[in-house]
């Protein structure tokens, strides 16, 4: 085989250029695997941030972040990445039920156009929604001392 036939990868890269810039069902795949997670790291920074600020430090300019405000700010994050983290869940559920209805009833590892069921994101959305799920639990885990606890 030639360089020219496309077989190279690694270091050498492709021969061919290969533009990804235009597949959006590779994109939706990651933002629905992805998105949970993100959002739960987004929402932990935030909200240890906002915490830590308000409640050990002592400077001029973080008195904005004195309590009661870690608390509200904490409250607020945790619905808005709860919500997220849930609308994240929903949309891999949908693209699970997707997946599972395009499955051939004479075949049931082939789904419709005869693409293998792997191939067509029922794995991935089955992780996707489990991730989606976790980080859900893991917002609530987060944002739940701010309902217990005061700086």
């Amino acid at each position: 085989m030639t360089d020219h036939e496309g077989w190279r990868t690694g270091v050498g890269g492709t021969p061919v250029a290969v533009d990804v810039s235009r597949d959006r069902p590779t994109r939706t795949t990651w933002v629905v695997l992805l998105g949970g997670p993100v959002t739960w790291i987004a929402h932990f920074m935030v909200v240890y941030l906002v915490a830590e600020a308000g409640c050990n430090t002592d400077g001029e300019g973080l008195r904005a972040f004195k309590p009661p405000v870690p608390a509200a700010v904490t409250l607020v994050a945790t619905a808005v990445a709860a919500l997220s983290c849930l609308w994240l869940a929903a949309w891999a559920y949908r693209r699970l039920v997707e997946a599972r209805e395009g499955v051939a009833a004479d075949n049931p590892g082939v789904v419709a156009g005869g693409h293998e069921e792997h191939e067509r994101g029922g794995t991935l959305a089955l992780v996707s929604l489990l991730l989606a799920l976790f980080s859900f639990v893991a917002v609530l885990f987060v944002g739940a001392p701010a309902l217990v606890f005061d700086c």
